[in-house]
């Protein structure tokens, strides 16, 4: 136990000093929500490694790989992955104005309804946005308290208000404490799975052994259980079935790709050349961390055959780490995995309060005098708010981790997919088309839930993509002021005011450009 305390203590000394340090660099509401949009290469390639790997990969993943064998490489790891490639087609082009939107609903904003001061589209999608990011919270928060009351013996329910301390410091600078941290995050997990992958191969004999394991194994998930079929572990589907593993694969590829967090993401590098390389050195260290999560969690069927009853999936990793792994080892690792919720969570929390406050509040409310210190300070409460009900909602956790994200994912590619790639790439995707995507999407999404689609991402896909062609057909054709920025490298001083008047900005960077009447009347109440 004095190991994993001290390793403990160590990282959060030098958390709390990382984000005191990241104060300096906070300096506009801007640096707050996208770090300026200054931030460097390989500041990016570990805030983004950091945010990608969270406990959904480093506990959730495991606990499937542990009950379903290597079907879950196929639904969740190459999922990913596959988004992971695609993404940069997304970076090229968001990231091609001069000066980006500060938030994914501005970007909507922007692009479908520029001549609205009040826009209500940026307002649905930042709803959506604070709903579907608040869920990531919560899970994160769920696997904190797994490992943290493993770290401590502390009980669970009490364990996950110990995010609150880590909340408290990460949330001061916004985006630079984030992404600050999200250094030290990144090699910690780094070193932390590898460390414990070798502590699984060494307890097991081997890559033979486990795969002999899998071969024969028909001990049950839990005991007491139902003995799974022999050789199931080894089926490309495992207990999924092709159906519903096609849909966990393409919830989280295509729902991944457009997902708002990986979209404001690309827009915080210095320029679009670092935010393609940003996305392409990521995946070179994603692969040494899935690598020893699957022997991780392939190893532990054959460490601990069968869970005790009323354990989820998700406490596999822990459990073997703290009975096989030297204590030293385990310390690293079990601090990995606090380190992987720490970080997405600290991200989705900003994203979530970030779209509460500048695209519910300042967007329906634009004629309110706003100034960015009284703004940082508001978020940050916010924030912290939102961490709080996070906790709460996590002491009756109903969902597994892993499958949690899914859901979101899948309901962020529903309503977003088109909105995103074909206003992205197609200068005909105007406002109606929008709306279309969103509505229908989400209806379609949820219906199929509730009928018992075996496809439901891809049945909102293709239903939400029918009502996208007929709203491109009959809709009216999006104004030169959408589309420009991400068609053309010099836009029209038509287009540049728009985006300032949008953004609340003055050539100087000023946020009081709203109070002049001579610009005002060009946009619509």
């Amino acid at each position: 136990m004095f190991w994993y305390i001290f390793v403990f203590v160590l990282y959060t000394f030098f958390i709390i000093v990382l984000n005191l340090r990241s104060l300096k660099q906070v300096e506009t509401f801007a640096d707050f929500t996208t770090g300026g949009h200054r931030m460097g290469l390989w500041v990016g390639v570990f805030t983004t490694v950091a945010t990608w790997v969270s406990v959904a990969s480093v506990m959730g993943v495991p606990g499937y790989l542990y009950s379903n064998g290597v079907s879950a490489i196929i639904g969740w790891i190459a999922g990913w992955f596959l988004a992971t490639a695609f993404i940069p087609i997304v970076a090229y082009k968001v990231r091609r104005p001069k000066n980006p939107p500060r938030t994914f609903p501005e970007f909507i904003h922007l692009r479908y309804e520029p001549f609205q001061k009040r826009s209500p589209l940026r307002a649905i999608v930042g709803l959506l946005m604070s709903i579907g990011y608040f869920i990531f919270v919560h899970l994160q928060v769920v696997g904190f308290g797994i490992v943290f009351s493993t770290i401590t013996g502390i009980q669970y329910e009490i364990a996950l208000f110990g995010f609150l301390f880590f909340l408290l410091f990460t949330s001061i600078g916004g985006f630079w404490s984030v992404s600050v941290t999200d250094s030290v995050n990144t090699i910690i997990i780094v070193l932390g799975v590898i460390l414990g992958a070798f502590a699984v191969l060494y307890s097991t004999g081997g890559f033979g052994n486990i795969y002999e394991n899998l071969a024969t194994t028909t001990a049950p998930t839990f005991e007491g259980g139902e003995s799974l079929p022999k050789g199931l572990l080894l089926s490309p589907v495992g207990g999924f079935g092709f159906g519903a593993l096609c849909s966990i694969f393409l919830s989280n590829a295509l729902g991944a790709i457009v997902s708002p967090h990986w979209v404001t993401r690309m827009m915080a590098p210095k320029n679009v050349k670092t935010a393609i390389l940003q996305m392409m050195l990521s995946v070179l260290i994603l692969t040494l961390i899935f690598i020893p999560l699957i022997i991780i969690g392939l190893g532990a069927k054959m460490l601990i055959p069968s869970l005790p009853a009323g354990q989820t999936t998700d406490y596999i990793m822990p459990t073997v780490i703290t009975e096989f792994a030297h204590p030293i080892v385990g310390a690293f690792t079990l601090v990995a995995l606090c380190a992987a919720a720490i970080s997405t969570a600290n991200s989705m929390l900003l994203h979530a309060g970030t779209s509460i406050y500048y695209d519910l509040y300042r967007n329906l409310f634009p004629d309110k005098d706003f100034h960015d210190e009284k703004g940082k300070k508001q978020l940050r409460y916010l924030v912290l708010t939102l961490g709080f009900l996070a906790v709460l909602s996590a002491i009756k956790p109903p969902v597994l981790l892993a499958m949690g994200f899914t859901y979101v994912y899948g309901a962020f590619g529903a309503v977003f997919f088109f909105v995103v790639l074909l206003g992205l790439y197609t200068k005909r995707m105007n406002r109606l088309a929008a709306y279309a995507n969103i509505i229908v999407g989400l209806v379609a999404f949820i219906i199929a839930h509730i009928v018992g689609a075996t496809n439901p991402f891809l049945v909102s896909l293709v239903v939400s993509f029918i009502a996208v062609l007929l709203s491109i057909i009959i809709g009216k054709k999006s104004p030169l002021e959408a589309y420009e920025p991400y068609f053309e490298v010099e836009v029209s001083p038509s287009t540049e005011k728009v985006l300032n008047i949008i953004r609340n900005e003055g050539a100087d960077g000023s946020t009081d450009i709203l109070a002049n009447d001579s610009i005002n009347h060009e946009i619509k109440a």
